[in-house]
Protein backbone atom coordinates (compact mmCIF):
# COMPACT_ATOMS: atom_id res chain seq x y z
CA UNK A 1 0.00 0.00 0.00
CA UNK A 2 1.65 3.23 -1.02
CA UNK A 3 2.14 5.85 2.25
CA UNK A 4 1.58 9.68 1.93
CA UNK A 5 5.19 11.15 2.00
CA UNK A 6 5.61 12.85 5.16
CA UNK A 7 5.46 16.59 4.58
CA UNK A 8 8.62 19.17 4.77
CA UNK A 9 9.45 21.81 6.51
CA UNK A 10 9.50 25.17 3.44
CA UNK A 11 13.36 26.52 3.42
CA UNK A 12 13.89 29.08 5.71
CA UNK A 13 14.41 32.85 4.64
CA UNK A 14 16.40 35.22 6.47
CA UNK A 15 14.06 38.22 7.76
CA UNK A 16 13.56 40.93 5.86
CA UNK A 17 13.89 44.28 6.97
CA UNK A 18 16.88 46.64 8.01
CA UNK A 19 19.37 45.13 10.73
CA UNK A 20 20.05 46.66 13.93
CA UNK A 21 23.11 47.25 15.62
CA UNK A 22 24.31 44.69 18.22
CA UNK A 23 23.15 45.29 21.68
CA UNK A 24 25.72 46.04 25.15
CA UNK A 25 24.36 42.96 26.14
CA UNK A 26 25.23 40.74 22.73
CA UNK A 27 28.92 42.73 22.64
CA UNK A 28 29.11 41.39 26.22
CA UNK A 29 28.05 37.64 25.13
CA UNK A 30 30.48 37.58 22.40
CA UNK A 31 33.20 38.19 24.29
CA UNK A 32 32.38 35.77 26.97
CA UNK A 33 32.25 33.03 24.24
CA UNK A 34 35.73 34.03 23.11
CA UNK A 35 37.07 34.08 26.97
CA UNK A 36 36.36 30.50 26.85
CA UNK A 37 38.84 29.66 23.98
CA UNK A 38 41.45 31.18 26.56
CA UNK A 39 40.92 35.47 25.90
CA UNK A 40 40.99 37.10 29.48
CA UNK A 41 38.77 40.03 30.32
CA UNK A 42 35.09 40.80 28.94
CA UNK A 43 35.10 42.51 25.74
CA UNK A 44 37.90 45.52 26.84
CA UNK A 45 36.23 45.42 30.28
CA UNK A 46 39.54 44.34 32.16
CA UNK A 47 39.20 47.23 34.24
CA UNK A 48 36.59 45.92 36.91
CA UNK A 49 35.54 42.79 34.74
CA UNK A 50 36.97 39.27 34.31
CA UNK A 51 36.27 35.73 33.71
CA UNK A 52 38.35 33.13 36.10
CA UNK A 53 38.97 29.51 35.27
CA UNK A 54 39.56 26.16 37.77
CA UNK A 55 43.19 26.86 36.52
CA UNK A 56 43.33 30.22 37.39
CA UNK A 57 41.88 29.48 41.11
CA UNK A 58 44.50 26.76 41.23
CA UNK A 59 47.06 29.47 40.47
CA UNK A 60 45.70 31.68 42.82
CA UNK A 61 45.77 29.41 45.59
CA UNK A 62 49.60 28.15 44.76
CA UNK A 63 49.98 32.51 45.31
CA UNK A 64 47.96 32.34 48.42
CA UNK A 65 49.87 29.32 49.70
CA UNK A 66 53.45 31.57 50.05
CA UNK A 67 51.57 34.83 51.18
CA UNK A 68 50.99 36.90 48.30
CA UNK A 69 55.13 36.52 47.94
CA UNK A 70 54.91 33.67 45.24
CA UNK A 71 55.88 33.65 41.51
CA UNK A 72 52.40 34.87 39.48
CA UNK A 73 54.53 35.38 35.92
CA UNK A 74 55.00 31.91 36.20
CA UNK A 75 51.36 31.03 35.27
CA UNK A 76 51.05 30.63 32.07
CA UNK A 77 52.92 34.25 31.64
CA UNK A 78 49.74 35.74 32.90
CA UNK A 79 51.00 37.16 36.29
CA UNK A 80 49.34 40.55 36.48
CA UNK A 81 45.96 38.88 35.50
CA UNK A 82 46.41 36.29 38.36
CA UNK A 83 47.73 38.70 40.62
CA UNK A 84 44.28 40.90 40.04
CA UNK A 85 41.82 37.99 40.04
CA UNK A 86 43.42 37.32 43.45
CA UNK A 87 42.92 40.73 44.78
CA UNK A 88 39.56 40.63 43.51
CA UNK A 89 38.53 37.29 44.63
CA UNK A 90 39.95 37.22 48.24
CA UNK A 91 36.87 38.25 50.05
CA UNK A 92 35.48 34.79 48.78
CA UNK A 93 38.54 32.24 49.55
CA UNK A 94 37.19 29.37 52.04
CA UNK A 95 34.04 31.09 53.15
CA UNK A 96 32.44 27.90 55.12
CA UNK A 97 36.19 28.90 57.66
CA UNK A 98 35.63 32.13 57.81
CA UNK A 99 32.35 33.42 59.67
CA UNK A 100 33.18 36.74 59.63
CA UNK A 101 35.12 38.11 56.47
CA UNK A 102 37.37 41.15 56.44
CA UNK A 103 39.50 43.49 53.71
CA UNK A 104 42.85 44.39 54.24
CA UNK A 105 42.06 47.69 55.86
CA UNK A 106 40.16 45.75 58.31
CA UNK A 107 36.74 46.41 57.50
CA UNK A 108 33.73 44.01 57.74
CA UNK A 109 32.29 42.62 55.18
CA UNK A 110 29.24 40.66 53.81
CA UNK A 111 28.63 37.92 51.28
CA UNK A 112 25.24 37.48 49.89
CA UNK A 113 24.43 33.98 47.60
CA UNK A 114 21.63 34.18 45.33
CA UNK A 115 20.85 35.29 42.33
CA UNK A 116 18.53 37.00 43.74
CA UNK A 117 20.12 38.54 46.45
CA UNK A 118 22.94 39.54 44.17
CA UNK A 119 20.23 41.04 42.32
CA UNK A 120 19.04 43.00 44.88
CA UNK A 121 22.84 44.23 45.77
CA UNK A 122 23.36 45.94 42.31
CA UNK A 123 19.42 47.36 42.33
CA UNK A 124 20.83 49.06 45.85
CA UNK A 125 24.43 49.88 45.54
CA UNK A 126 26.16 53.23 45.31
CA UNK A 127 26.32 54.45 41.68
CA UNK A 128 29.12 57.14 42.09
CA UNK A 129 31.36 55.52 44.99
CA UNK A 130 34.45 53.41 44.08
CA UNK A 131 34.47 50.04 46.02
CA UNK A 132 37.04 51.48 48.66
CA UNK A 133 35.01 54.49 49.43
CA UNK A 134 33.02 54.81 52.62
CA UNK A 135 29.64 56.46 52.66
CA UNK A 136 28.65 58.81 55.00
CA UNK A 137 25.20 58.92 56.82
CA UNK A 138 22.98 61.65 55.66
CA UNK A 139 22.41 64.65 57.96
CA UNK A 140 18.79 65.28 57.05
CA UNK A 141 15.56 64.95 58.96
CA UNK A 142 13.09 64.53 56.73
CA UNK A 143 11.31 61.28 57.21
CA UNK A 144 12.37 59.90 54.27
CA UNK A 145 15.89 60.51 54.96
CA UNK A 146 15.81 59.38 58.24
CA UNK A 147 15.37 56.14 57.31
CA UNK A 148 17.91 55.87 54.52
CA UNK A 149 20.45 56.62 57.15
CA UNK A 150 20.39 52.87 58.00
CA UNK A 151 19.37 52.17 54.66
CA UNK A 152 21.88 53.79 52.58
CA UNK A 153 23.27 52.81 49.44
CA UNK A 154 25.08 48.75 49.48
CA UNK A 155 28.90 49.65 48.98
CA UNK A 156 29.38 47.01 46.59
CA UNK A 157 32.80 45.05 46.35
CA UNK A 158 32.65 42.62 43.22
CA UNK A 159 29.94 40.32 42.18
CA UNK A 160 30.78 36.58 41.63
CA UNK A 161 28.48 34.76 39.39
CA UNK A 162 28.04 31.93 36.58
CA UNK A 163 27.72 32.99 32.82
CA UNK A 164 23.96 31.52 32.48
CA UNK A 165 22.34 33.21 35.51
CA UNK A 166 24.77 36.61 34.14
CA UNK A 167 23.93 36.54 30.74
CA UNK A 168 21.03 34.42 30.09
CA UNK A 169 17.47 35.05 30.80
CA UNK A 170 15.44 34.60 32.68
CA UNK A 171 17.80 35.57 35.79
CA UNK A 172 20.08 37.65 33.51
CA UNK A 173 22.08 40.31 35.97
CA UNK A 174 23.31 42.01 32.96
CA UNK A 175 19.65 43.40 32.63
CA UNK A 176 19.71 44.84 36.21
CA UNK A 177 23.48 46.05 35.21
CA UNK A 178 21.81 48.40 32.01
CA UNK A 179 18.60 49.46 34.42
CA UNK A 180 21.43 51.08 36.70
CA UNK A 181 23.62 52.14 33.59
CA UNK A 182 26.77 50.39 33.97
CA UNK A 183 26.60 48.08 30.96
CA UNK A 184 28.41 50.03 28.49
CA UNK A 185 32.48 51.00 28.72
CA UNK A 186 31.87 54.46 29.35
CA UNK A 187 29.87 53.87 32.88
CA UNK A 188 31.59 51.27 34.80
CA UNK A 189 30.26 49.78 37.56
CA UNK A 190 31.40 50.49 41.42
CA UNK A 191 32.49 47.15 41.78
CA UNK A 192 34.31 44.11 40.12
CA UNK A 193 32.56 41.14 38.05
CA UNK A 194 34.19 37.79 38.12
CA UNK A 195 32.59 35.20 35.77
CA UNK A 196 33.18 31.66 35.92
CA UNK A 197 32.02 28.03 36.05
CA UNK A 198 30.65 26.13 38.94
CA UNK A 199 33.90 24.34 39.40
CA UNK A 200 35.51 27.27 39.69
CA UNK A 201 33.20 28.87 42.33
CA UNK A 202 33.58 25.89 44.33
CA UNK A 203 37.25 26.07 44.21
CA UNK A 204 36.86 29.19 45.48
CA UNK A 205 34.46 29.04 47.98
CA UNK A 206 35.49 25.90 49.25
CA UNK A 207 32.37 23.67 48.79
CA UNK A 208 29.76 22.87 46.20
CA UNK A 209 27.47 26.10 44.82
CA UNK A 210 24.61 25.66 43.72
CA UNK A 211 23.63 29.08 43.64
CA UNK A 212 23.62 31.15 40.61
CA UNK A 213 25.87 34.17 42.03
CA UNK A 214 27.22 36.08 45.12
CA UNK A 215 28.23 39.30 45.66
CA UNK A 216 30.56 41.28 48.64
CA UNK A 217 29.79 44.59 50.05
CA UNK A 218 31.17 46.60 53.45
CA UNK A 219 29.03 45.91 56.02
CA UNK A 220 27.24 49.66 57.05
CA UNK A 221 28.35 51.13 59.76
CA UNK A 222 26.12 52.53 62.21
CA UNK A 223 27.42 56.37 63.34
CA UNK A 224 24.98 57.08 65.95
CA UNK A 225 22.11 54.48 66.42
CA UNK A 226 20.88 56.73 69.55
CA UNK A 227 20.21 59.55 67.42
CA UNK A 228 18.73 57.63 64.36
CA UNK A 229 16.23 56.11 66.57
CA UNK A 230 15.24 59.10 68.15
CA UNK A 231 14.86 61.25 64.99
CA UNK A 232 12.49 58.06 63.73
CA UNK A 233 10.62 58.04 66.54
CA UNK A 234 9.96 61.91 66.77
CA UNK A 235 8.69 61.70 62.89
CA UNK A 236 6.00 59.46 63.58
CA UNK A 237 2.14 60.79 63.53
CA UNK A 238 -0.94 58.89 64.24
CA UNK A 239 -1.66 57.82 60.59
CA UNK A 240 2.09 56.54 61.06
CA UNK A 241 3.07 54.82 64.06
CA UNK A 242 6.45 53.12 64.05
CA UNK A 243 6.87 49.34 63.90
CA UNK A 244 9.68 47.76 65.52
CA UNK A 245 11.03 44.44 66.61
CA UNK A 246 13.77 43.31 69.10
CA UNK A 247 15.43 40.17 69.53
CA UNK A 248 16.78 39.25 72.94
CA UNK A 249 19.63 36.74 72.66
CA UNK A 250 18.91 34.84 69.29
CA UNK A 251 21.51 32.72 68.86
CA UNK A 252 20.30 31.37 65.12
CA UNK A 253 21.45 33.21 62.13
CA UNK A 254 19.44 31.76 59.72
CA UNK A 255 16.38 32.52 62.43
CA UNK A 256 17.84 35.95 62.30
CA UNK A 257 18.10 36.49 58.89
CA UNK A 258 14.33 34.76 57.83
CA UNK A 259 13.02 37.12 60.66
CA UNK A 260 14.29 40.27 58.34
CA UNK A 261 12.73 38.96 55.32
CA UNK A 262 9.85 39.01 57.01
CA UNK A 263 10.53 42.21 58.64
CA UNK A 264 11.08 43.79 55.31
CA UNK A 265 7.80 42.29 53.89
CA UNK A 266 5.42 43.50 56.93
CA UNK A 267 6.86 47.02 57.14
CA UNK A 268 9.22 47.04 60.54
CA UNK A 269 11.26 50.09 61.09
CA UNK A 270 13.94 48.89 62.87
CA UNK A 271 15.36 45.69 64.73
CA UNK A 272 17.17 45.94 67.47
CA UNK A 273 19.71 43.09 68.78
CA UNK A 274 20.69 42.29 72.27
CA UNK A 275 24.44 42.24 72.50
CA UNK A 276 24.07 38.43 73.08
CA UNK A 277 22.27 38.14 69.84
CA UNK A 278 23.90 36.44 66.45
CA UNK A 279 25.54 39.01 63.83
CA UNK A 280 22.29 40.10 61.36
CA UNK A 281 25.56 40.25 58.65
CA UNK A 282 26.61 36.32 59.31
CA UNK A 283 26.60 34.73 55.72
CA UNK A 284 23.89 32.64 56.74
CA UNK A 285 21.15 35.18 58.04
CA UNK A 286 22.24 36.89 54.81
CA UNK A 287 21.72 34.06 52.84
CA UNK A 288 18.14 33.25 54.13
CA UNK A 289 17.18 37.07 54.19
CA UNK A 290 17.70 36.77 50.57
CA UNK A 291 19.28 40.24 51.41
CA UNK A 292 16.60 42.13 52.64
CA UNK A 293 19.41 42.47 55.48
CA UNK A 294 20.08 45.93 53.87
CA UNK A 295 16.36 46.89 53.79
CA UNK A 296 15.41 46.55 57.44
CA UNK A 297 18.15 48.84 59.72
CA UNK A 298 19.46 46.61 61.96
CA UNK A 299 20.92 48.47 65.81
CA UNK A 300 22.95 47.07 68.00
CA UNK A 301 22.14 47.59 72.01
CA UNK A 302 25.85 48.27 72.06
CA UNK A 303 26.34 50.84 69.17
CA UNK A 304 23.15 52.65 70.57
CA UNK A 305 24.48 52.96 74.23
CA UNK A 306 27.89 54.26 72.72
CA UNK A 307 25.19 57.65 71.12
CA UNK A 308 23.62 58.29 74.93
CA UNK A 309 23.80 61.66 76.19
CA UNK A 310 26.32 62.06 79.24
CA UNK A 311 23.55 62.38 81.41
CA UNK A 312 21.33 59.83 80.39
CA UNK A 313 24.56 57.54 80.41
CA UNK A 314 25.52 58.40 83.61
CA UNK A 315 22.18 56.68 85.17
CA UNK A 316 21.91 53.24 86.48
CA UNK A 317 20.30 50.32 86.29
CA UNK A 318 18.54 48.73 89.27
CA UNK A 319 21.26 46.02 89.65
CA UNK A 320 19.03 43.18 88.03
CA UNK A 321 19.61 43.25 84.19
CA UNK A 322 22.45 40.89 84.29
CA UNK A 323 23.66 39.99 80.76
CA UNK A 324 20.17 41.78 79.17
CA UNK A 325 21.06 44.78 81.24
CA UNK A 326 21.43 46.81 77.77
CA UNK A 327 18.66 45.63 75.80
CA UNK A 328 16.35 45.91 79.23
CA UNK A 329 17.53 50.11 78.93
CA UNK A 330 16.23 50.05 75.44
CA UNK A 331 13.19 49.25 76.34
CA UNK A 332 12.92 51.34 79.27
CA UNK A 333 14.01 54.35 76.84
CA UNK A 334 10.93 53.12 74.30
CA UNK A 335 8.66 53.24 76.72
CA UNK A 336 9.47 56.53 78.24
CA UNK A 337 9.11 58.18 74.62
CA UNK A 338 5.56 55.94 74.30
CA UNK A 339 6.52 52.84 72.52
CA UNK A 340 4.11 50.16 73.77
CA UNK A 341 6.88 47.15 74.57
CA UNK A 342 5.34 43.52 73.76
CA UNK A 343 7.22 40.18 75.21
CA UNK A 344 6.25 37.67 73.12
CA UNK A 345 5.66 34.83 75.70
CA UNK A 346 4.52 30.57 75.66
CA UNK A 347 3.51 30.20 79.20
CA UNK A 348 0.18 31.99 80.10
CA UNK A 349 0.40 31.40 83.56
CA UNK A 350 -0.44 34.13 86.09
CA UNK A 351 2.42 35.96 87.63
CA UNK A 352 2.06 39.39 90.05
CA UNK A 353 5.38 40.11 89.36
CA UNK A 354 5.39 40.17 85.58
CA UNK A 355 3.22 42.51 82.98
CA UNK A 356 -0.38 41.83 82.42
CA UNK A 357 -0.55 38.72 80.00
CA UNK A 358 -2.48 39.81 76.77
CA UNK A 359 -3.90 37.13 73.62
CA UNK A 360 -2.96 38.04 70.45
CA UNK A 361 -6.34 37.57 69.07
CA UNK A 362 -8.13 40.58 70.50
CA UNK A 363 -5.11 42.82 71.60
CA UNK A 364 -4.84 46.08 69.69
CA UNK A 365 -2.24 48.52 70.24
CA UNK A 366 -3.77 51.80 71.26
CA UNK A 367 -4.27 54.18 68.69
CA UNK A 368 -1.78 55.78 67.17
CA UNK A 369 0.75 54.78 69.25
CA UNK A 370 4.31 53.09 68.09
CA UNK A 371 5.19 49.18 69.33
CA UNK A 372 8.01 47.64 69.81
CA UNK A 373 7.46 43.69 69.81
CA UNK A 374 10.53 41.63 71.82
CA UNK A 375 11.46 37.55 70.85
CA UNK A 376 13.76 35.98 72.77
CA UNK A 377 15.86 32.78 72.13
CA UNK A 378 15.18 29.66 70.25
CA UNK A 379 15.30 27.71 73.44
CA UNK A 380 14.72 29.46 76.60
CA UNK A 381 12.61 32.15 75.17
CA UNK A 382 12.78 35.87 76.94
CA UNK A 383 14.85 36.41 80.03
CA UNK A 384 12.62 37.72 82.79
CA UNK A 385 14.26 41.06 83.49
CA UNK A 386 13.68 41.55 79.28
CA UNK A 387 9.73 40.34 79.93
CA UNK A 388 9.54 43.05 83.51
CA UNK A 389 10.94 45.94 81.47
CA UNK A 390 7.65 45.23 78.87
CA UNK A 391 4.09 47.27 79.37
CA UNK A 392 2.83 43.78 78.62
CA UNK A 393 3.23 40.05 77.57
CA UNK A 394 1.56 38.91 74.33
CA UNK A 395 0.79 35.40 73.49
CA UNK A 396 -0.39 33.46 70.46
CA UNK A 397 -3.16 31.38 70.98
CA UNK A 398 -2.83 27.69 69.88
CA UNK A 399 -4.28 24.38 69.62
CA UNK A 400 -4.23 21.65 72.00
CA UNK A 401 -1.13 19.60 71.86
CA UNK A 402 1.22 22.61 70.23
CA UNK A 403 2.98 24.57 73.06
CA UNK A 404 5.40 26.69 70.59
CA UNK A 405 6.60 27.81 67.40
CA UNK A 406 9.51 28.56 65.39
CA UNK A 407 11.16 32.08 66.16
CA UNK A 408 10.73 33.31 62.49
CA UNK A 409 7.13 31.29 62.18
CA UNK A 410 6.03 32.92 65.59
CA UNK A 411 7.83 36.38 65.00
CA UNK A 412 5.95 36.74 61.21
CA UNK A 413 2.50 35.59 62.74
CA UNK A 414 3.19 38.50 65.73
CA UNK A 415 3.74 41.44 63.54
CA UNK A 416 1.47 40.92 60.93
CA UNK A 417 -1.50 40.47 63.98
CA UNK A 418 -0.12 43.64 64.97
CA UNK A 419 0.18 45.71 62.23
CA UNK A 420 -2.73 44.06 60.89
CA UNK A 421 -5.28 45.08 63.19
CA UNK A 422 -3.77 48.96 63.73
CA UNK A 423 -3.86 49.48 60.15
CA UNK A 424 -7.59 48.30 59.92
CA UNK A 425 -8.31 50.16 62.51
CA UNK A 426 -6.34 53.36 61.39
CA UNK A 427 -8.69 52.90 58.15
CA UNK A 428 -12.04 52.36 59.97
CA UNK A 429 -11.35 55.65 61.34
CA UNK A 430 -10.07 58.01 58.80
Amino acid sequence: MATKPLPTAPPSTPPSGPSTRPSRRGAWRRRSRSSRRGQPGIDGRESYAARVTLEDVRAIRRLRGTNGTGDAEGVNGEGARIAKLARWLAPFFDLKEAPIVKDAEGRRLFISEGTEAARMMIQRCEATSSPTTESAPSDTTSDSATNEIYRPPVQLLSILAKPAPFFDPPTCLLADLEKRGFANQHTPPPFHIIIGDEEALSEIVGFPVARGAMACGVVPAQSNAYAWLERLLSTQTATRPRRLLALDAASNAANVGSILRTAAALGIDAVILSDDCCDAWYRQSVRVSLGHVVNVPTIRVAEWERGLPSAENSEEGDGREGKAGGLVRVLQWLRARNVECLAAVVNDAHDANLPPLAALETYRVPDGKSWCCVLGNEGNGLRNEVVRACDRRLRIGMAGGVDSLSLPMAAGILIYGLAQKQTQHLESTC
